[in-house]
């Protein structure tokens, strides 16, 4: 877990700033689609988690797309924030549903 750790983060430059290019871009469309900045601020360690272990696992298991590593870059860090974003939403959602269902339990409590 921790050598996963380690080579998650120690990243050459074009890595890091296509990842943080790719995780503001979707902080901003964020943004755009629900006007809430704190969301948006929020969220956005999740995708830089996700392109950066996108980007690990595609080293790791030999997953390379294209000849070029630069569009592998790209393309891992895109499928990692798609699928933070994806996680996030999910996890959101379930919250939701508990506020819902506790409301809904309380509606009908017996008064003492």
């Amino acid at each position: 877990m921790l050598e996963m750790l380690s080579r998650a983060v120690d990243v050459d430059t074009f890595t890091l700033l296509s990842v943080v290019a790719l995780s503001g871009w979707a902080g901003l469309l964020l943004m755009f689609v629900q006007p809430k900045r704190m969301l948006a601020l929020a969220l956005m360690p999740g995708f830089v988690v996700g392109a950066l272990a996108a980007n690990y696992f595609f080293l790791e298991y030999g997953v390379f797309p294209t000849s070029e590593d630069e569009t592998n870059v790209v393309l891992a860090s895109t499928i990692g924030v798609s699928g933070a974003l994806l996680i996030m939403i999910v996890l959101l959602l379930l919250r939701l549903m508990g506020a819902i269902n506790k409301m809904r339990l309380q509606s009908y409590k017996i008064p003492h």
